[in-house]
């Protein structure tokens, strides 16, 4: 049975969509999950770093991609969401997996439902209905739970990549999901993005019966010698500790991150290639997320408790392993 998280918040910058990346490639091509990533938002970033641009265009030719879905919902004719996962020969990911492709091995699966920036016309369908007088279907807000509810038996985990703010898709998403988790800067706004989430997915819990689990905060893009990122780390394993439930490891402010998780939509010369400029392949998540030195741990406060787990200094790319096994452990895929 696949579980169902929702990587939100409210909050806009907080890195949502690389660690949604970095969640899937590691479950899928370290600890060999079978995970479907649906990319939510209109800013379609997750989308752009994880497919090709060429690709992208083409799903959205054919039809098939997550604004369509809905708009087959709307439209009071659903269509299965299996028909907009975008399978090979499409290429979701840009980390080199020759041995399921050749083997054919069931395991290792990392498939897509991309979005585009059309998914911004979605509120405005829903506006024109709503001006027409005409009634809004009635399983809209259940549609991604019933899609997904078809295809438990295909995938370990589902990752969806949330749009930031209150909407119908954003209570649509959360309905859909057996927990959430929130990426945060370390920063007061984006504690206040975390709670709007909590709040919403309590009221929608009260009012359609539906258990939405929180499952934790996960410190990302820090900049543990600021001292606003100090305080606040301070505050989320400290007094809000148990309202916040923040994961042990947290993502540092790194370039190697940033720019894997960025993408130049006009950048010709990356159009067959995915973000943050790659044209290739990696051989493993060990060479995209590695880099050639140690990073350091904090010597004091709340964020230097990773030291006793690691030690004065760390690479990158184990920090982001354990990270991806701390979640797995949260949301029940991992033993």
């Amino acid at each position: 049975m696949a579980v169902a998280i929702s990587i939100i918040n409210l909050k806009g910058g907080v890195g949502k969509s690389t660690l949604t990346m970095i969640l899937a490639e590691y479950l899928a091509f370290r600890f060999d999950k079978r995970v479907l990533l649906i990319d939510m938002d209109a800013q379609a970033n997750l989308s752009y770093i994880m497919v090709p641009y060429r690709w992208i265009e083409e799903q959205e030719q054919n039809h098939k991609t997550i604004y369509h879905f809905f708009q087959s919902a709307l439209s009071g004719q659903p269509r299965p969401i299996a028909d907009f996962v975008a399978r090979p020969p499409l290429i979701v990911s840009n980390i080199n997996n020759p041995f399921v492709m050749a083997l054919n091995r069931p395991e290792k699966t990392l498939d897509m439902v991309i979005s585009t920036p059309s998914v911004a016309q979605l509120e405005e369908d829903l506006l024109k209905l709503w001006e027409a007088e005409k009634p809004m279907p009635a399983n809209l807000r259940f549609a991604l739970k019933e899609g997904l509810d078809q295809m438990q038996d295909q995938y370990d985990v589902v990752l969806i990549d949330c749009p930031p703010g209150l909407s119908l898709f954003t209570s649509t998403t959360l309905i859909a999901s057996n927990f959430f988790v929130s990426p945060i800067i370390p920063e007061p706004l984006s504690l206040e993005g975390v709670r709007l989430a909590q709040d919403r997915a309590r009221e929608l819990g009260r009012e359609y019966k539906c258990n939405i689990e929180f499952a934790g905060v996960i410190l990302s893009i820090v900049k543990h010698y600021r001292r606003q990122h100090q305080i606040t780390a301070l505050d989320v394993y400290g007094a809000q500790s148990s309202l916040l439930k923040p994961f042990l490891f947290w993502l540092p402010d790194n370039d190697r991150l940033r720019g894997l998780g960025e993408f130049e939509i006009d950048e010709e010369r990356i159009r067959d290639g995915w973000g943050g400029g790659v044209e290739r392949k990696f051989y493993s998540v060990y060479s995209k997320y590695s880099v050639s030195y140690l990073l350091t741990n904090p010597s004091a406060g709340a964020l230097s408790h990773i030291r006793d787990v690691e030690g004065d200094r760390y690479r990158l790319h184990e920090r982001i392993e354990r990270l991806a096994e701390e979640f797995g452990n949260r949301v029940g895929i991992l033993p």
